[in-house]
């Protein structure tokens, strides 16, 4: 569905590393997408403000609503980051806030650490449908603490399923991370910057 964003992504990135040298993430990474929807012909409403709704950077002018990520691909899943859940007290509450969806569709702008240690600026497009991140499905158990400060007391909860691992991070403003097995993912495409 969005292979066509591919070419111009890759444009706007060579374009951004005629003067960044490190990866493009953020609003940097928001602006491009936003800029490739609008060439290959689906629309974005995204605006340079730093202001958007919870979950959703931009949506189409068919309403497909996207969140965007920069991941970070280690093995065989891409880590990426959530929402802040400390306005939700209780598992449970965090859990009914992630089964509203606010997007269809997270589009990331990955990388690789080695790579780019390497030298190498070396991007994946990947695109997940978040209807397959499930969380409030998921049997989450508590995280305890093995530092001498926390040791033995609740300092998050995880999941494990097949097709994710996710873990809410309580000294991180309660921040939901994600890491996405790649054969999950809608579509992947290979990125090289020269």
């Amino acid at each position: 569905m969005f292979e066509s964003l591919v070419p111009i992504t890759t444009h706007y990135l060579e374009k951004h590393h005629e003067l960044y040298s490190g990866p493009c993430k953020g609003e940097y990474g928001e602006e491009i997408l936003s800029k490739a929807l609008k060439d290959a012909g689906f629309g974005s409403d995204w605006k340079p403000d730093s202001n958007h709704k919870s979950g959703i950077d931009q949506t189409t002018d068919s309403g497909i609503r996207i969140s965007n990520k920069s991941g970070s691909i280690t093995n065989d899943s891409d880590s990426i980051s959530g929402s802040r859940l400390t306005k939700n007290n209780t598992l449970e509450d965090k859990l009914n806030f992630l089964s509203i969806k606010k997007e269809d569709y997270i589009l990331c702008l990955s990388t690789d650490k080695k790579e780019w240690e390497k030298g190498n600026k070396f991007y994946y497009f990947i695109v997940i449908d978040s209807n397959k991140l499930n969380y409030h499905e998921q049997q989450w158990k508590e995280k305890l603490g093995k530092q001498s400060s926390t040791r033995g007391k609740v300092v998050g909860w995880e999941c494990v399923c097949e097709e994710y691992y996710a873990d809410i991070t309580i000294s991180m403003s309660d921040q939901l991370w994600t890491k996405v097995k790649l054969d999950i993912c809608e579509e992947i495409y290979d990125i090289v910057i020269r």
